[in-house]
């Protein structure tokens, strides 16, 4: 069984990322780091003296073990193929042998001294340099100039979200205006920040869409209540931008892992998302609160929700009943949820 970490960079106790140690030189580590569902997501380039702990068994990591496991199963570890990068440095296991894969890659980098974090295509390494050169991306504002590898602290690269704002891959898939009515819904609580996603449904009270992840992948089915809604976009650099990548996922069949589409296909109205959601894992949103809770959906009665708790390594999760006007948003159905719930496994779908 391959040995997971989490890995500790900052003062923050609840933040870290998990990941397997490829190979130790000098004074930096390389990592195969994870994403949230227990997916390949980058490889990480970090100094050892910015590792402040590391951490290889906790409830979490079993979890994550677990819901890789199960991924493994279905195809669906390793969706832009980083274990083939992982195969051309492991010959010689060097840091050199990472570095010469970077020319021509998006990457998301940190300096020694600094604590925040930046975006660059990598033009060229040379003499102990990395040139950034400047590209056109509509979700970050990427770095241009010269940094010396010796005052990189950390430097990540080859995850799918850096691979599609690889202005090489946008030039094949240019941005255009955005399709499938696509949105952004800003909430209330914080309009900076928001989910996009395609309208299936509304009623009085509530809106439902379809929602697709920060790199255009099909996500969940989330809940909306209006009231709680800050405002809707329909056009904007952002939209256009998930569309192209969205575009370039479905040529490879990676728009959809988690089949929610299909989920989708079977709501005309609201008492058809009730009607799949029972006996799901859901996760729920209070009036003024802030943080997300989880559990089964067992029942809707009216204006009732009833609710029951369930093993999770990563949550706390809830039973009774809550008061459906009182949900600011639901959602199901996403992958996360699909992996937390127990019942699902033997029907966890197949990739096509």
């Amino acid at each position: 069984m391959e040995k997971l970490y989490e890995i500790y960079t900052g003062g923050a106790e609840d933040s870290f990322e998990v990941g397997k140690l490829l190979f130790e030189e000098n004074d930096w580590q390389l990592y195969l780091t994870l994403d949230e569902l227990g997916r390949d997501d980058s490889l990480l380039l970090i100094r050892k003296s910015a590792v402040m702990r590391l951490l290889d068994q906790s409830n979490y990591l079993a979890e994550i073990r677990r819901r890789r496991d199960l991924l493994a199963q279905k195809g669906l570890a390793d969706p832009f193929k980083l274990e083939d990068k992982v195969t051309l440095i492991k010959p010689d296991k060097s840091v050199e042998s990472f570095m010469d894969l970077l020319p021509g890659q998006v990457v998301y980098f940190g300096l020694e001294g600094e604590d925040y974090q930046q975006w660059g295509y990598i033009d060229e390494i040379s003499a102990g340099q990395v040139n950034f050169a400047a590209y056109p991306s509509g979700k970050y504002r990427p770095f241009a100039g010269e940094v010396a590898v010796s005052q990189l602290r950390r430097l990540a690269a080859f995850s799918g979200e850096w691979l599609l704002d690889n202005p090489k891959f946008k030039k094949d898939f240019p941005s255009e205006s955005a399709p499938e009515n696509l949105r952004e819904v800003h909430l209330k609580e914080d309009p900076a920040s928001f989910a996009v996603g395609q309208l299936l449904c509304a009623d009085d009270d509530f809106s439902l869409y379809l929602t697709v992840d920060e790199i255009g992948r099909d996500d969940s089915l989330l809940l909306v209540k209006k009231t709680a809604v800050y405002r809707v976009i329909d056009k904007s650099e952002y939209l256009q931008d998930i569309s192209r990548c969205r575009r370039q996922l479905k040529e490879k069949g990676l728009e959809d892992p988690f089949e929610v589409q299909g989920k989708a296909a079977e709501i005309k109205q609201m008492q058809d998302f009730w009607r799949l959601a029972a006996g799901q894992v859901v996760s729920f949103v209070m009036k003024d609160e802030e943080e997300a809770e989880y559990g089964v959906l067992k029942s809707k009665e009216g204006g009732a929700l009833s609710l029951e708790q369930y093993p999770s390594g990563k949550y706390e999760t809830f039973a009774g009943q809550i008061n459906l006007a009182e949900v600011d948003r639901l959602e199901a159905f996403g992958g996360e949820l699909t992996l937390e719930n127990s019942n699902c496994y033997l029907n966890f779908p197949h990739q096509k």
